[in-house]
């Protein structure tokens, strides 16, 4: 509906005990909740068929013989899952799940809900012929950098064109891929880089002159939740730390009286214990912290 909410009526006809009809009142009055051009945008964004590819594979059961703007879902622990998408004549949503609450068994929304969403949807869409979901036209295109989502710059090895709403595509060239043939992928995503066998450079790693130590993971303010279906050994609080330059050694104290060494790439995780957390950032032989932060695990 292009961000419209319209009139709800869940009950068509009703009748009292002396048989005579029953007035059914509109449960919500049409009004916008999103403006026009986002909703455009965001449905374009779930009709990506390119996009859906690297989780999905290209033959997967979102892609239909007409475009469709479409989003799975799968709860934790596999409880249940869904499937909900529309085009600009039908819309449907698909649960898959069992009655009694009991965990599917490794069912995910692309294949429980999926197929079922693809066949209902092939067959109300039957005799119909689909227009177009968005205006394109609406939109500005521009050549990025797939890693770093800047401007593609002279230096970058692949280009692809993304689209967005106009005057919010990327002004910045990237600066990640440099002249040399060197990356530095800056300090939030070195441990990344790392763990997928990127060779970035050593300016990422220890921050620039400029560059004020402190914590990226946990933030000032975060909260983290435990979930109670999951082991607690596997559930953990990253900590990414950005290091003074030069710095090969710091020291992490938790509020529970523990230190911790780190060493580039500065990088550790935590026991997720609920409550409120201080964790505190300090220098060998440091008189005081060079940073703090503070976070919840409830």
């Amino acid at each position: 509906r292009g961000g419209v909410v319209g009139p709800l009526r869940e009950v068509r006809v009703a009748f009292g005990a002396d048989g005579k009809p029953l007035r059914i009142p509109m449960e919500m009055q049409e009004h916008r909740f999103l403006a026009a051009r986002p909703v455009e945008l965001l449905t374009d964004v779930l009709a990506d068929e390119a996009a859906r590819a690297p989780a999905f594979g290209l033959d997967n059961a979102l892609r239909l013989p007409f475009r469709v703007a479409a989003k799975t879902g799968t709860s934790r622990a596999h409880v249940d899952n869904w499937a909900a998408g529309f085009t600009r004549e039908r819309t449907v949503a698909v649960w898959v799940g069992n009655f009694d609450g009991t965990p599917m068994r490794g069912v995910s929304g692309i294949t429980g809900a999926g197929p079922v969403f693809a066949r209902v949807m092939a067959l109300a869409m039957r005799g119909l012929r689909a227009a177009p979901l968005v205006d394109r036209s609406h939109f500005e295109s521009a050549e990025i950098c797939p890693l770093s989502g800047d401007r593609a710059g002279p230096n970058c090895p692949g280009v692809m064109k993304e689209v967005y709403l106009p005057g919010t595509a990327p002004r910045h060239t990237c600066s990640m891929h440099r002249g040399d043939g060197s990356l530095d992928v800056g300090p939030a995503y070195l441990a990344w880089a790392q763990a997928e066998g990127l060779a970035s450079t050593s300016l990422s790693a220890q921050g620039g002159p400029e560059t004020q130590p402190g914590f990226i993971l946990p933030a000032n303010g975060d909260e983290f939740l435990v979930e109670p279906e999951l082991p607690e050994g596997a559930q953990a609080v990253p900590v990414r730390v950005m290091a003074p330059q030069g710095a090969k050694l710091l020291e992490l104290r938790t509020d529970d009286g523990r230190r911790i060494e780190l060493r580039p790439p500065f990088v550790t995780r935590l026991p997720a214990v609920a409550g409120e957390r201080r964790l505190e950032l300090w220098a060998p032989g440091g008189s005081e912290p060079l940073a703090v932060t503070r976070f919840r695990v409830r």
